[in-house]
């Protein structure tokens, strides 16, 4: 049922996700198909195509389970506000059928995995194997306790749960949210395949930290013999161009951090609507709308294209008419663009190769890195001045260049 993709019965020599581009599909704000303003299921299978275009490699399916996995019967089940269990089928197989893996977040609640018996670990197995046997690709337990010590060991007791019923589905993975103390206390992985570090997402805009941030992330993921993760998106959600400051700068930062998350070697994660620039929309906390606000499509006015009906779930700014899907398709100059172009090359030029990161010597406020060994050269300006190239031929910028010199807020890929 529901084979997932390349799926041949073997272990694959290199695991999938060791290099993919997931794409996190905030359900309830990427597409509403059946006009009650909330995003579903069926409004994900439609816009399949899209994300075929933009060129990921993985749909990151959040929150679509009714209930944690220790729930039995809920914990088996979409959520109905999504669509039924057949609509999650359909996008299972629909976007296998277009080449794309499909990663679920599954929830657990901590204070009851330490208490779990031995026939509470059937459950969360069960639990696990019903969205495996569906063609899930890979599960990301989220809801747990985000330090080491004593509340990780809940999280440990869960994942050594997890781990052999993963272990029955070759090909498929587990992945986990970690915090940094994690990476203090944990020598091995305990069965979990990929980390997810949010530390880039609380990173400023400085090329000091950036770099300090990347280095110990790399070297995090080389000790526990995991690929690192790169996701730009804060905790909260927020889109990385409000997140630096908001407006032209704040866009042009948030192009120039796509740039280097994308040349780094490991997975990465983008967020709904990251990809065209989109400021946030309201607060991000539970009495307000979520920050990220919903996917703009198409047309001149609200709702985009993302429902059916005027008006929907929270309220649309029809300044976002500019960052629509259909505006930026065409437009070689938009963020969107950038994006595929920037996929196009990770996936195919031979120069983003190789798991290895050598830093340059570089002005101040910069930072520049190769890849190893595919060679491509990243710099990043984040100071208040032009700077000189790197040498090289350049091969994407994140935005126009100054007649052979870098401006701020800007970034390059060069070979």
């Amino acid at each position: 049922m529901n084979a997932p993709v390349g799926d041949s019965g073997a272990a694959p020599a290199a695991p999938w996700w060791r290099d993919a581009v997931f794409y996190r599909v905030d359900l309830r704000s990427f597409a509403d198909a059946n006009g009650d303003g909330v995003g579903d299921l069926d409004g994900a299978r439609l816009r399949l195509g899209y994300l075929e275009l933009l060129g990921v490699d993985a749909l990151w399916l959040t929150a679509v389970a009714a209930a944690p996995l220790t729930d039995p019967v809920r914990g088996r089940g979409v959520d109905p506000v999504l669509g039924e269990l057949e609509s999650f089928e359909s996008l299972v197989d629909e976007a296998h059928a277009a080449g794309l893996r499909v990663a679920v977040d599954v929830t657990a609640q901590h204070d009851l995995i330490e208490r779990l018996t031995g026939p509470e670990h059937e459950v969360l197995a069960e639990s696990a194997r019903f969205w495996l046997d569906r063609g899930v690709d890979a599960l990301r337990v989220a809801s747990v306790p985000g330090a080491g010590a004593p509340a990780g060991g809940a999280v440990r007791e869960l994942l050594r749960a997890l781990a052999p019923v993963i272990a029955d589905y070759p090909g498929r993975g587990i992945g986990v949210l970690i915090d940094e103390s994690w990476f203090d206390a944990y020598q091995d992985h305990d069965g979990w395949d990929i980390g997810i570090d949010l530390r880039l997402g609380r990173t400023l805009f400085d090329a000091g930290e950036l770099r300090e941030v990347i280095t110990r992330m790399l070297a995090s993921a080389r000790m526990l013999g995991v690929p690192a993760v790169w996701v730009v998106a804060g905790e909260d959600r927020t889109h990385p161009v409000t997140r630096f400051g908001g407006g032209t700068a704040g866009e042009a930062r948030a192009r120039a951090l796509a740039l280097v998350s994308l040349g780094l070697p490991g997975i990465v994660g983008l967020d709904t609507g990251e990809e065209l620039g989109l400021p946030s929309a309201g607060t991000g906390s539970r009495s307000a709308p979520p920050a990220r606000g919903p996917m703009p499509w198409e047309g001149d006015e609200p709702s985009f294209g993302f429902s059916p009906v005027p008006g929907g779930w929270w309220p649309m700014s029809a300044e976002w008419a500019g960052y629509t899907v259909e505006a930026q398709l065409e437009d070689p100059e938009s963020t969107l663009s950038l994006y595929r172009r920037a996929l196009e090359l990770r996936k195919e030029h031979p120069a983003l190769r190789g798991d290895e990161v050598a830093w340059f010597g570089a002005p101040a406020g910069c930072l520049a890195f190769r890849r190893e060994p595919g060679a491509l050269t990243c710099a990043l300006n984040a100071s208040t001045e032009p700077v000189t190239l790197p040498p090289g031929e350049v091969l994407l910028a994140s935005g126009a260049l100054d007649d052979g010199r870098l401006p701020p807020n800007t970034a390059v890929w060069l070979i």
